[in-house]
């Protein structure tokens, strides 16, 4: 996990979600399509096939985000391309397009935690789904999922006409809710770097980058292996220490001792040897201000002893 915002830019009130690779797996759902169209128009599988298709889809996609294309291009070339390249310019690329489209739609599943991670979430905060996708499917994957009920809104890029990263694009969805949330309130979460992330950085939004890979952390405020880890993160809400505790904790600043501190960090502990040099209290929220000049909030301390 990698984050850049200090606790007080997490407190955000709006989510803006993508779907694919994001909330569901779907590189997955997309290959047990692809297989399935095949086997529909008698194809006999080569092991390269979805390696092409996939090239082919990519620079369709990238056309399209760059306002090359049109959403209907995207139904009519993709799958012609594919066939052309295979030797099958006999089969109709866009019927066969539609077959996968209707095979993506049964093959869409989400994880069980995944939606119990959004109902929790949507007691305290606004959300939407905010996808680069045709109308056809999308909506009805969302269904299909049962998810789409813990949505304020859903944007699909097919139905409004533009698509990440274009401003136009967040324009839309800030209308989406008759609230009106300030940008630095809004957390934009996505696995793409060029529509997601790109898209939230050019409408001055914060980002949260979905992704497995080796992908360079500065590009977005917060970077996670897995959607299921922003919920900590983004709920991680202050809880005030006792007077005894607090109390305890600034004789050690007044005397300045060397200490080792029990911290509760987002996935373990660890123990920080420093001295306090004072506390603070700021916001409703009480700091340890440690002698490397950083602050520490005092309800993630779980421990504390001389050192040694």
């Amino acid at each position: 996990m990698f984050c850049k915002l200090g606790q007080s830019e997490l407190d955000f009130e709006w989510l803006l979600f993508d779907f694919d690779n994001t909330l569901v797996d779907f590189h997955k759902a997309s290959e047990l399509a692809f297989h399935k169209a095949l086997d529909e128009y008698d194809i006999t599988y080569d092991d390269s096939y979805y390696k092409l298709y996939g090239k082919i889809n990519a620079k369709i996609w990238s056309d399209f985000e760059q306002k090359l294309i049109t959403a209907e291009d995207i139904r009519r070339t993709r799958f012609t391309l594919f066939l052309e390249e295979i030797g099958k310019k006999s089969i109709d690329g866009y019927a066969m397009n539609a077959s996968y489209l209707s095979n993506i739609i049964t093959f869409t599943s989400i994880r069980p935690e995944v939606v119990y991670m959004l109902t929790r979430l949507k007691g305290n905060f606004k959300m939407s789904i905010i996808t680069n996708g045709l109308k056809e499917v999308q909506r009805a994957r969302l269904s299909k999922c049962n998810i789409d009920h813990l949505f304020d809104s859903i944007v699909v890029s097919d139905e409004i006409g533009v698509a990440k990263p274009d401003a136009a694009f967040f324009e839309y969805t800030m209308n989406t809710i008759e609230e009106k949330i300030d940008k630095e309130k809004i957390l934009v979460i996505g696995d793409s770097l060029k529509s997601d992330i790109a898209g939230a950085k050019l409408f001055g939004l914060k980002s949260c980058l979905i992704n497995t890979g080796d992908v360079e952390k500065n590009s977005a405020d917060i970077v996670l292996d897995d959607v299921l880890k922003l919920e900590e993160l983004i709920t991680d809400f202050y809880i005030p220490v006792n007077c005894d505790w607090y109390d305890y904790l600034e004789i050690y600043a007044m005397r300045k001792t060397i200490v080792n501190i029990e911290v509760k960090t987002a996935e373990n502990t660890k123990i920080i040897t420093t001295r306090i040099q004072d506390l603070e209290t700021k916001n409703k929220e009480e700091f340890a201000h440690l002698e490397d000049g950083t602050k520490l909030r005092l309800d993630k301390i779980m421990s504390i002893k001389p050192s040694e």
